[in-house]
């Protein structure tokens, strides 16, 4: 009887556990859970803005009175007014400035509150894009929106125009870019005017006018003249600016010299005088001398020194000149002479002529001084600078008084173009009106202003 057995080989390498393949399967998953888990968490993770602006609109039903009423006028709650009030999660605000960080809230003409939020947080900030005029049309929930404003005067009068306060307008020359002076603030007869401007030469000096010997660059007609003396033991080089002379050249410095003399009789030792005179006649004898610099202080001198008459010095050498010198020891003066040279150098005061602008009138060298447009050449030889185009105005001012035959009432701008609502408010308290808010000018019948709205939008 025949067994049939059935052979199976052991492959080591099939049976063997796949441990690595096990181990980035299981990193893998690991990944993957924790990608999930981020995203349920950013997901979850509540809008610090919109909660802010949430917040925002609780306390103004809590303070209806505090909202903004008149239209342009736009008022700011602060992340510390609102945590105050328990109206925001503070957790969620701990790395925020809590008074830069705020919401805006304005009123719009459409009758309606417009709120933006501001941060200023390290966990979320606003990045808000360039401001741009516009109106509410423009904007979106995610804008920020402010407004600015023209403030205007009622002023009844005669027209007086700047600078020379004529009353015909045809008589007027002169144009402005803005206010030119406190005061004359109308503006008549828009126009495109220049700047304007004739030409001089003129001597322009190099460095102030200081002399040369030598041409600086760039300047190269030579003016005035002087000359100047110098001397040397060394040959000074040539020049064609230069005169050399050889000649016998001297120089001192100060030297210690004997203020007080010990003088004694040579028959009678204990005869003996103290003075500023040397030691003579019956008290000839030298017993001693004190040698100084400036009188008062002593300064040690050796016997040899005094025998060698090399006392010490007490200051530098004089420069080397030709006057003539003596040493006198008893004066503090010691001398020296050597052959050297005296050289004089002929010096020019070097300038360069330029053509030099003079604005009209004011006479400034550069168009930033002056601040007078013409339409036309306000004077003989005057040249239009094109680079000045602007649009223009003439100026005037009404001067106080009452309604009538030759007078006009008319509108003015208390400001030079639209400001913040501070400023127009602070124009209006110089002109002596008490308005604090929009609400107090619109009370008065005075003034007026006129707005203009600006917006930016929410960039991610």
């Amino acid at each position: 009887m025949e067994e049939n057995y059935s052979y199976t080989e052991y492959n080591e390498e099939k049976n063997r556990i796949p441990w690595v393949r096990v181990l980035i399967s299981f990193l893998i998953l690991v990944v993957i859970v924790v990608i999930i888990l981020l995203l349920l968490r950013a997901c979850g993770k509540p809008s610090l803005r919109n909660d802010l602006i949430e917040a925002a609109r609780e306390y103004y039903e809590l303070y209806p009175d505090q909202l903004p009423s008149e239209v342009g006028e736009c008022f700011i709650v602060t992340l510390r007014e609102l945590e105050q009030e328990g109206l925001i999660k503070v957790s969620d605000y701990e790395t925020c400035d809590k008074d830069n960080t705020y919401v805006n809230v304005c009123y719009l003409e459409s009758r309606t509150y417009h709120y933006s939020a501001i941060l200023e947080c390290e966990a979320e900030d606003t990045n808000y894009g360039m401001w741009q005029d516009g109106n509410e049309s423009d904007i979106d929930e995610n804008s920020d929106i402010r407004f600015e404003f023209l403030g205007e005067e009622m002023n009844s009068g005669t027209k007086y125009y700047y600078p020379n306060d004529l009353t015909n307008i045809d008589e007027v020359k002169e144009y402005y870019a803005s206010i030119p002076s406190s005061g004359y603030s109308g503006q008549d007869d828009e126009q495109t005017g220049y700047k304007w401007y004739t030409e001089k030469t003129v001597n322009s000096y190099w460095n102030n006018g200081a002399y040369s010997s030598t041409q600086p660059s760039g300047y190269t007609i030579k003016g005035a003249s002087t000359t100047t003396t110098k001397y040397t033991t060394e040959r000074p080089s040539s020049a064609s600016y230069r005169d050399i002379e050889e000649v016998t050249l001297y120089r001192s410095r100060k030297v210690a010299y004997p203020a007080v003399y010990t003088c004694s009789n040579p028959n009678n030792p204990d005869d003996v005088i103290v003075g500023e005179n040397p030691c003579s006649g019956t008290h000839s004898k030298v017993e001693a001398i004190v040698f100084t610099c400036n009188g008062t202080d002593r300064v040690d001198v050796t016997a040899e020194q005094i025998n060698n008459r090399d006392f010490p010095p007490c200051g530098e050498w004089s420069d080397w000149t030709t006057k003539k010198c003596t040493t006198s020891f008893t004066g503090g003066i010691s001398c020296q002479t050597d052959e050297g040279y005296k050289y004089t150098d002929t010096m020019w005061k070097w300038y360069r002529k330029d053509n030099v602008r003079s604005y009209y009138p004011s006479g400034a060298s550069s168009a930033s001084g002056e601040n007078t447009y013409y339409i036309s050449s306000p004077t003989s030889g005057a040249i239009r600078d094109d680079a000045t185009a602007a649009t223009v105005h003439k100026y005037y001012k009404l001067e106080e008084g009452t309604v009538g035959e030759g007078s006009i009432e008319e509108w003015l701008p208390v400001t030079d173009g639209y400001v913040t609502l501070e400023e127009m408010l602070a124009a209006f308290r110089e002109l002596g009106y008490e308005v604090y808010s929009l609400a107090d000018v619109n009370r008065l019948d005075q003034i007026r202003y006129q707005y203009q709205m600006q917006y930016r939008n929410l960039e991610e």
